[in-house]
């Protein structure tokens, strides 16, 4: 199954879900300000008549307030949906028990402002805040006919309504932050594990090959002439040692190939397993295309030796003003290259990070490697 792409965060946006670990605006107008808030209408209810009715409907506000805030901060449709449902109950409970009782229950208002920065989707937020502030205003004027109360109904519920609603964005923005950096973490992982193990393949594929082609060589001549096979054992000996170090620079990330020391490995490596190399060379490349032609070299050296049964290897290098190509032509077998080859999709995989382009074909007369990468945007 296809893995799921993140939509980028361009501008971040508030959004209702909850934050793991974080104290967020919800609960703290649960634990803390619902309480609070409520103390004033309690005792407000126990000089009313009837007793019951008044504590009643503080209770069912404190209920819809919380059912509210714990729904929101669960997962789904569901559950949105019935927080939106128990944001209106206490909403309608708000506005008439204020318009019933009077002046002792307009903390009522900052409440609900709290819950609607809380739980309301961003897009509504804002305007619904307004609402309770105006509405809750409204109230008060018509209730008590005092400016102080009507401006301290309006600028409570303001501030709280706001102050929450920013609190909330502010924690969805850093989780956000969170899970991009997480995100481009294991992005970096999976790209050094890509490179060391297209490097490991590039480098050990080529050293055993040689390897193997000189061992025998060995079994070929030593019983005439060990002098020569103890010259070959020699190579061997050097070229392990040689590939220890290659294989250290690989894991630190420091070994990088250059067109110049690989054609000269190619040269013996082809010497050895009796094919001839023809280098033709036209200028010289920049640092970045230079690497990239020999990582091309070596792969492609490695399956000549391997896979052709060719007698003549012709690489041919061409730098121009604008780009660089890179051929690597054999006389042997042919045939279409394999789709599912490491070694080929690796070099595809570098070509195409340096903006260049790769392409293999075989036919009966051999096998033929390009590469064509820019050398403009490489040295700029």
């Amino acid at each position: 199954m296809a893995s799921r792409r993140r939509r980028p965060v361009l501008l971040p946006r508030p959004c209702r879900t909850a934050v793991p670990g974080a104290f967020g605006p919800g609960w703290f107008s649960i634990l803390i300000w619902a309480p609070v808030l409520a103390i004033d209408p309690i005792v407000d209810s126990f000089d009313r008549e009837p007793v019951w009715s008044a504590v009643a409907t503080v209770l069912a506000v404190l209920a819809a307030n919380t059912g509210a805030v714990l729904s929101v901060y669960r997962e789904g449709r569901v559950a949105a949906r019935r927080s939106q449902v128990l944001l209106a109950a206490q909403a309608a409970l708000t506005f008439a028990a204020t318009a019933h009782f009077g002046d002792h229950w307009f903390a009522l208002f900052t409440l609900l402002a709290l819950a609607v920065g809380a739980v309301a989707p961003p897009r509504w937020a804002p305007p619904l805040i307004l609402a309770v502030t105006f509405g809750g205003a409204a109230v008060a004027w018509l209730k008590v006919g005092d400016w102080t109360q009507t401006w301290t109904t309006a600028l409570t519920s303001f501030l709280a309504g706001f102050g929450t609603f920013v609190f909330q964005w502010l924690l969805t923005v850093i989780a956000e932050l969170n899970a991009t950096r997480e995100e481009l973490a294991h992005k970096a992982v999976d790209r050094e594990r890509v490179r060391f193990s297209r490097d490991l393949h590039d480098l050990l594929g080529h050293t055993l090959s040689v390897i193997v082609v000189k061992a025998e060589v060995i079994r070929r001549v030593l019983p005439g002439d060990p002098e020569t096979a103890a010259a070959h054992a020699s190579d061997v000996e050097e070229i392990g040692r040689r590939a220890l170090g290659e294989v250290r620079e690989a894991v630190t990330g420091y070994r990088e190939a250059d067109v110049s020391r690989e054609l000269d490995r190619a040269r013996v490596a082809l010497d050895a397993a009796g094919i001839e190399l023809r280098v033709v060379q036209d200028g010289e490349v920049p640092r970045g295309v230079d690497v990239l032609f020999g990582w091309v070299v070596r792969e492609a050296t490695t399956n000549v030796i391997r896979h052709s049964g060719a007698h003549v290897c012709t690489i041919t290098l061409a730098a121009g003003p604008s780009s660089a190509t890179l051929t690597v032509a054999d006389d042997g077998y042919g045939g279409e290259p394999s789709p599912g080859g490491e070694g080929i999709r690796g070099l595809r995989e570098r070509a195409e990070a340096l903006g260049g382009e790769l392409a293999a074909s075989g036919t009966r007369r051999g096998f033929t490697l390009r590469v064509e990468a820019p050398t403009t945007e490489v040295a700029e």
